[in-house]
């Protein structure tokens, strides 16, 4: 748990540096259990510690250096103390007893309530088409998601059906970010340092590097091309950014703690075993 409600810069610079990883893997609350004790006057994410749309947002915070408080969410047996005044879903971020939920909506609000560092850009049409970047990128989630996550009641994918669908992230979503960043000519979307849009089609690129491990017997197919220069490059200097470096799962992990996950659907066994 952090304090401290409007630091000084230098505060949350130091704050940033000590965040570690097992901040962020505590127990996830589910139905029956009190909620933990938390102070209105700081933020507190509700979170589950791999959902991307989640990370999304506790990528934000990090980049801001912002002290915050995490508790964790089992979403298949949701507290009812979560589900009152949420969409049941998280990310969400409480203070001042208000609760904001959704992921991009969650870090508008602290792109516009903490503005330093910036991380979009001050021109309105700018941060409009960087938002369209981000919609496009994002279209891989659905596509990816049924490739790594076996849903119960559905028959399982084939070979074929997992590369299929490979591929049609490739072409749908991730060429044209290759497209766009080949246009912009720098290191990350917003610049030469990570910024909002950045940050928001991370997690799903965290979660595609991971099906190689995931899937051995297609590792040679689910894999970015070489050919993608730009994308691979700009995953190379997402890993160097401070936030990805506290917050993200290394591949293997990644693949590990999915496989554990759904063999039983147990948060904290899944994070605990795969570790």
């Amino acid at each position: 748990m952090y304090a401290v409600r409007q630091p000084s810069r230098n505060i949350l610079l130091v704050h940033l540096k000590a965040v570690s990883m097992s901040c962020f893997e505590g127990h996830h609350y589910e139905n029956g259990e009190a909620m933990p004790p938390v102070d209105s006057n700081k933020i507190t994410l509700f979170n589950m510690r791999f959902c991307p749309y989640a990370e999304r947002t506790a990528l934000v915070l990090l980049a801001k250096g912002l002290p915050f408080d995490n508790i964790n969410i089992n979403l298949k047996k949701k507290p009812d103390w979560f589900l009152n005044g949420t969409l049941g879903k998280v990310p969400v971020i409480l203070y001042n007893d208000k609760k904001v939920p959704e992921s991009l909506i969650t870090s508008d609000y602290l792109e516009e309530a903490y503005p330093d560092p910036p991380l979009s850009s001050n021109d309105p049409l700018q941060k409009a088409l960087d938002r369209v970047i981000v919609e496009r990128v994002s279209g891989m989630a659905g596509q990816l998601y049924r490739v790594y996550v076996r849903i119960p009641g559905s028959p399982a994918l084939s070979n074929d059906e997992k590369v299929g669908l490979f591929n049609k992230a490739l072409k749908e979503c991730i060429e044209p970010f290759e497209k766009e960043l080949t246009n912009r000519g720098t290191p990350f979307l917003f610049g030469e340092r990570a910024g909002m849009s950045d940050y928001m089609v991370w997690p799903f690129f965290e979660r595609l590097l991971m099906l190689p491990y995931l899937v051995p017997e297609l590792k040679d197919k689910l894999v970015l091309p070489g050919t993608l220069t730009q994308v691979n490059k700009w995953i190379q200097a997402m890993w160097e950014t401070e936030s990805v470096k506290k917050y993200a799962y290394p591949p293997e992990r990644m693949a590990r703690l999915h496989k554990i996950y759904m063999e039983n659907f147990e948060y904290d066994r899944a994070i605990a075993e795969s570790a």
